[in-house]
């Protein structure tokens, strides 16, 4: 029986995996003639074989918690399962999300690919706004509203980027100038994903092993020869809550706001309430590190280059901006 439950399992997830992975489903709806620009195919494809590991894994001690009737003992055990396979299909949903994000242009329009959602039609026209940060490119509408962001990572930008700056250039906001009221987002991308390959890495040798050994659960969690396996087992799961943890931590700021936002909420603060700046820049292990203090109304919130290496000196100069504009009072820098 348990066997069948596996090869079963394993059918479905190979089809959900081609159902969802597919991308010439989408492109076979559009007009042969647009470009596609989308996400790199491996992060979708990582997530869905992540979720095919954590689901095969929770399937797999599913059936042997209910073979060992451990839930007559245990009855958190169904819970605890339960809430894995909901973990491990939520894996694929945001490979669906990496999947959907994508653009279809040419010299006309653009087609703006929205997870859940229908396809967006935006002219070229319609474009309100144009930044280029770096090496990333963010296309605004007419009303403001954030439409398109993009960097290099992204297969064919460097062809929907010279599309872009040929059909927007009237419309670009160049760095150093005004300072847009568009959305910025920095993030722990990744911190993140090192922390979940780690994860992913420590389950499946927990998987493995209880696979090769065929061991029950009373075994792998009390046996006095798997002693090292619930430590493993807590090490795998610590490791994935904290590549959660470093996926939802992420800094949104505005014109007229900034947004720290955590796994466990969110702090919003208006500019114009800032009182200080205080930049300072250290070596930590040989490595120099910049922070920027940010005081509140007493309250300090710190940023450090430390957990946005990429996307530190963009911010310094957004916040110095802020602070040449509003005569807030700087130190250090």
């Amino acid at each position: 029986m348990r066997y069948i439950i596996e090869m079963i399992f394993w059918v479905a997830a190979a089809v959900i995996v081609g159902f969802f992975g597919s991308s010439r489903r989408e492109e076979k709806r559009v007009d042969a003639n647009k470009t596609v620009m989308r996400q790199n195919p491996s992060l979708r494809y990582g997530m869905y074989l992540l979720g095919v590991l954590i689901v095969g894994m929770f399937v797999f001690f599913g059936t042997m918690a209910i073979r060992d009737e451990a839930q007559k003992e245990e009855p958190w055990t169904i819970l605890l399962i339960f809430l894995g396979i909901l973990f491990g299909a939520g894996c694929f949903i945001v490979g669906y999300i990496f999947y959907a994000k994508h653009v279809f242009f040419d010299e006309t329009e653009l087609l703006i690919g929205r997870p859940f959602k229908k396809m967006l039609h935006v002219k070229w026209q319609e474009i309100g706004r144009m930044e280029m940060q770096k090496n990333k490119l963010v296309l605004y509408g007419a009303d403001g509203k954030w439409l398109v962001g993009a960097d290099l990572s992204w297969e064919n930008f460097d062809l929907f980027a010279d599309m872009a700056k040929r059909m927007c250039s009237a419309k670009e906001v160049k760095k150093g100038g005004d300072i847009g009221s568009g959305e910025r987002v920095m993030k722990r991308r990744a911190a993140g994903v090192a922390m979940l390959i780690l994860a992913v890495l420590l389950l499946f040798i927990c998987a493995f092993i209880a696979f090769a050994g065929e061991y029950t659960l009373a075994q792998m969690f009390a046996g006095k020869t798997m002693i090292f396996f619930p430590f493993l087992f807590a090490a795998g799961l610590a490791a994935l809550f904290y590549a959660i943890f470093l996926f939802r931590e992420n800094i949104r700021y505005t014109k007229e706001e900034i947004v720290y936002g955590s796994l466990f909420g969110k702090k919003k603060f208006l500019w114009r309430s800032l009182r200080n700046v205080r930049y300072v820049k250290e070596e930590r292990g040989g490595i120099p590190v910049q922070k920027l203090y940010l005081t509140w109304e007493g309250k300090e919130r710190v940023v450090s280059s430390k957990k946005y290496p990429g996307q530190f000196d963009e911010f310094l100069d957004f916040v110095i901006g802020v602070a040449l504009m509003g005569n807030i009072p700087t130190q250090g820098l």
